[in-house]
């Protein structure tokens, strides 16, 4: 069984969204306001009425890049990576780091260095055993140049083993924002004896979590069985998942209702037909967006004026409607209700104004606007926010050329080949919002593409680590965003999204993470 354990360092975000949910037997109403005033608590796990024999189904919208935690190239793929290995942190639904594969952690009295004490008698699913040398590899393969998770464990300076169950990770600047780090793929376990082998990427036998990987078909199917007497029991309650994929939304809610999935998320179109089909309809904000991404070294987008005339050329609220109001318009990374945000950078900064935009862009050298292209997740709802985009810009002299790709196309493009002009995409929030800084704001970050950079961003991105409870950091990132609200950076933020979720009536324990990832432990469905 689980050994209970006491969380030695709790580093939480002080961001508690309560998780509602709503469904049909209630009058059919609109509005955020009224979605809210019929809302009920979503369904827990009853652990009389669970079926263990059964398989859970859940269907979403894009597949994956890779099952190498340092070889996916975006931010979903880890989605597809949670049931296959434990990291050494859980960051649960609220936000709070909870004890995983490490049971308890002490940061030391300068607030350098972690410790961490790893659960014992566990095993990789090819037999290797789960120990500190294998935490050590997993952590110097993560933090090497060119993995995914190189930025996120930038300040991790080394790993040593101190003996088999206990490792001790040495930062530059602050062990404190490690924790929640360690929740996310830079925290993930692969047995180390398969490292070196390329069909990982797409048969991973290595794992170190509740499910092996059994059933792959390329952008269309993934199927994970339960592992024998996992490490931790009492968070296992189904025998199988199996996660489908289809781009078509209306596909994906008529899978629910058809019974040949027992749950997937929900845009703003599907919200009202969930509810008349009688489902579980489950919403909760979080801290992603859709967010334009700007390559500072294509087109013009190196220059200052021309970020910021684009902030004046777009129109954020209509941007707002044709999401139903599920993405409230923002013009900074995460909603000011999150902790790592400046509450003083407010929508109506950047009110849509056109001859702003036009003189800014005059300034530049630009009168007659120039050209660029713009790659664009080949989805219904993006499409459309790059459409109302693209007449906004046109209004003001800007030329943009829209081109619908592949998600895993539109990262090869943007942070890996470095070839595109921008994007437009939904940025998923990470563990940690150091990750999330590392990766847009730092020269060399993976989503970073052309080397903007800023000393006040990295003075601050520095000291947002060092900071030892919450109340600290969020005092350093209230400055840090204003920095990048002053040097305009090249992340053109649109709104900020609500998360709704739909299940069956059979399905519990599905839960509704602050950060938007998509975790499953601990689902179930009734006998």
């Amino acid at each position: 069984m689980r050994k209970k354990s006491t969380l030695v360092l709790m580093l939480a975000a002080c961001l508690t969204f309560a998780t509602a949910c709503s469904s049909s037997n209630g009058s059919s109403t609109t509005g955020e306001s009224k979605r809210a005033a019929q809302t009920k608590v979503c369904p827990a796990v009853d652990k009389s009425a669970i079926d263990p024999s059964a398989t859970f189904n859940w269907i979403y919208s894009v597949g994956n890049s890779s099952f190498d935690p340092d070889k996916i190239t975006t931010n979903n793929s880890q989605m597809y990576l949670y049931p296959i290995y434990d990291s050494l942190v859980h960051v649960d639904a609220e936000g709070v780091p909870q004890p995983m594969l490490a049971k308890k952690w002490t940061i030391d009295k300068n607030g350098l260095s972690l410790t961490m004490d790893l659960i014992k008698d566990w095993t990789y699913h090819d037999g290797t055993s789960f120990d500190a040398a294998s935490v050590k590899a997993n952590l110097d393969r993560h933090r090497a140049a060119g993995s995914w998770n190189e930025s996120a464990l930038k300040d991790v300076t080394g790993v040593t083993v101190v003996d088999a169950d206990t490792v001790k990770i040495d930062t530059k600047q602050g062990a404190s924002a490690l924790v929640a780090v360690l929740a996310s793929s830079a925290g993930m376990m692969m047995s180390p004896a398969v490292f070196n082998d390329p069909k990982q990427a797409l048969t991973p036998t290595g794992g170190s979590g509740a499910f092996e990987l059994s059933g792959y078909k390329p952008g269309s199917k993934v199927e994970y069985t339960a592992v024998d007497k996992y490490w931790a029991p009492d968070t296992l309650h189904v025998a199988k998942m199996v996660y489908l994929v289809s781009g078509d939304d209306n596909a994906r809610l008529n899978s629910v209702v058809s019974g040949a999935a027992d749950s997937t998320f929900l845009r703003a179109s599907m919200y009202e037909p969930a509810k008349k089909a009688d489902l579980v309809v489950c919403e909760a904000p979080s801290l992603s967006s859709y967010t334009l991404s700007l390559n500072v070294s294509k087109s013009e987008f190196g220059k200052k004026d021309v970020r910021q005339a684009i902030n004046f050329a777009v129109d954020r609220n209509a941007v707002s409607a044709v999401t139903n109001g599920f993405c409230k318009p923002g013009i900074q990374m995460y909603p000011t209700s999150y902790y790592a945000s400046d509450p003083d950078l407010k929508p109506d900064k950047y009110k849509q104004d056109v001859a702003k935009a036009k003189a800014l862009l005059k300034e530049a050298g630009l009168p007659d606007g120039f050209e660029f292209t713009l790659e664009v997740v080949n989805l219904d709802i993006y499409q459309q926010i790059a459409e109302i985009v693209q007449a906004n810009l046109q209004e003001v002299g800007i030329k943009m050329n829209i081109v619908p790709v592949e998600i895993t196309k539109l990262a090869e493009d943007y942070s890996v080949n470095k070839s595109a002009d921008a994007i437009l995409f939904e940025q998923k929030a990470e563990s940690d919002p150091s990750i999330q800084i590392e990766s847009y704001y730092i020269k060399g970050g993976f989503n970073n593409p052309g080397g903007y950079s800023d000393d006040a961003v990295t003075k601050f991105n520095d000291e947002g680590k060092v900071g030892a409870t919450t109340e600290e950091r969020a005092a350093t990132y209230k400055k840090l965003y204003k920095a990048v609200d002053d040097s305009v950076a090249p992340n053109v933020t649109l709104c900020h999204l609500t998360t709704p979720m739909t299940m069956n009536d059979k399905t519990m324990g599905v839960e509704i993470y602050t950060d938007a990832s998509r975790q499953f432990r601990g689902v179930a469905i009734k006998k």
